[in-house]
């Protein structure tokens, strides 16, 4: 049961490991969660074969472009996107696995929490379960986690 690669996870493969994938390009389900390749499944792509290509200068500014929201979009740690870190990274930084913290997060999502203008639901789940495991201080939870307000 393949499914097609998105066109995002397609230009964070390039801009990770150089690896161009081709549009329409398809991959096994089980790399997938929330149709978007696993960063498990991301980090163990390795070339098939070596090809020159060459690229026109709207295929530039479009990855240019791409580059930049991608940077802008980055966070030191970033609960809510399952792209962004590894099971070992979770459990390091939570004591819990990614799927362990999903169903906990779940819990969360049926109770009557909310987002916030400054942190999700998850963010704020993360940032109680690091304090608790690292026992650090909410000025340098802050800065980890990219809180304006501490």
């Amino acid at each position: 049961n393949s499914r097609t690669v998105s066109a995002e996870d397609c230009d964070l493969i390039f801009l990770k490991n150089n690896i161009l994938i081709p549009e329409g390009a398809r991959c096994c389900s089980q790399h997938l969660d929330d149709d978007r390749l696993t960063k498990n499944a991301i980090d163990k792509v390795a070339p098939f074969s070596i090809k020159s290509k060459q690229f026109g200068s709207s295929d530039v500014q479009s990855l240019i472009s791409g580059w930049q929201i991608l940077f802008e979009q980055q966070k030191r740690f970033d609960f809510d996107n399952p792209l962004s870190l590894s099971d070992d990274e979770y459990q390091i930084l939570t004591s819990l696995t990614k799927v362990q913290f999903d169903d906990l997060a779940s819990y969360l999502f049926a109770s009557n929490i909310r987002n916030s203008s400054n942190r999700s639901i998850r963010t704020a789940l993360a940032i109680l379960l690091c304090k608790l495991r690292l026992g650090l201080s909410l000025s340098i939870l802050a800065v980890l986690f990219q809180l304006l307000d501490k």
